[in-house]
């Protein structure tokens, strides 16, 4: 299959890319161009000729792309472009995308959308997101709005996922009891991995939202409509030593 992903040089990309290209042939693109045994090439998701064409030819898109605060920045700059790039980046490439047949587009999300829940809750995808004032969190969950209305006018196109905050398990910060929305990476590149192959969606038929951490004793995350449905996910690397020594 042909991929595309957009923000391959960010963390999450370095590691899915290579994950992606022992079966795939992968087009990595970011910003900025990057030289490499699978090279990434400059394509702003915000450019709509670019995203059209980042999407032309191939299969699936995997979309990463995001921004982070910039402290060289000023406030009102950093604002403007992380609401542009999840919101208008999301859009664009959707637009792209749907207009190029693309036959799915994994568009990898945050379990920020649900921070607004107490401690004491078991949250799942059912619940309706509640996200902060921050631009972090409102890009995230007004992204999830394109994408799903992507998906009502283009039926299993989208597949939402929700991770966790991303850890290396075997090395994980020494400072600081497990968080509850921990994930490790390699879970999450298998979890991107699966998307791109599973054929039908739970609970909305036409779009696939799923939300994803490492499991933890006493929990607030449900995984089972990822674990159980047709998606058919479970994640393999934990925390548990650290949380017994929390």
């Amino acid at each position: 299959m042909k991929v595309a992903v957009t923000g391959a040089a960010g963390a999450l990309g370095q590691a899915l890319v290579p994950a992606l290209a022992t079966e795939h042939e992968v087009r990595a693109s970011d910003l900025e161009t990057r030289d490499g045994a699978i090279p990434i090439a400059a394509a702003d998701v915000l450019d709509r000729q670019a995203m059209d064409a980042l999407c032309e030819g191939v299969e699936a898109v995997v979309h990463l792309a995001h921004a982070a605060w910039d402290e060289a920045l000023s406030d009102d700059a950093n604002v403007a472009r992380i609401l542009d790039t999840r919101i208008k980046g999301t859009y664009t490439l959707l637009l792209a995308a749907a207009e190029k047949g693309v036959r799915r587009v994994v568009q990898v999300s945050d379990l920020c959308a649900l921070s607004g829940y107490g401690a004491e809750l078991i949250v799942s995808e059912d619940f309706v997101p509640l996200p902060d004032t921050s631009p972090h969190q409102q890009a995230v969950y007004l992204s999830e709005l394109v994408g799903r209305e992507f998906a009502r006018l283009h039926p299993g196109m989208v597949c939402t996922l929700r991770l966790g905050t991303l850890i290396d398990a075997a090395a994980p910060p020494q400072d600081a009891a497990p968080g509850e929305d921990w994930l490790d990476r390699r879970d999450a590149v298998a979890a991107i991995l699966r998307a791109l192959e599973v054929d039908s969606f739970d609970g909305f038929q036409h779009w696939g939202l799923y939300d994803l951490a490492a499991p933890t004793p006493g929990g607030r995350f449900d995984l089972r409509k990822i674990r159980d449905g047709r998606f058919g996910f479970a994640p393999q690397h934990g925390f548990a030593a650290g949380w017994e020594e929390a």
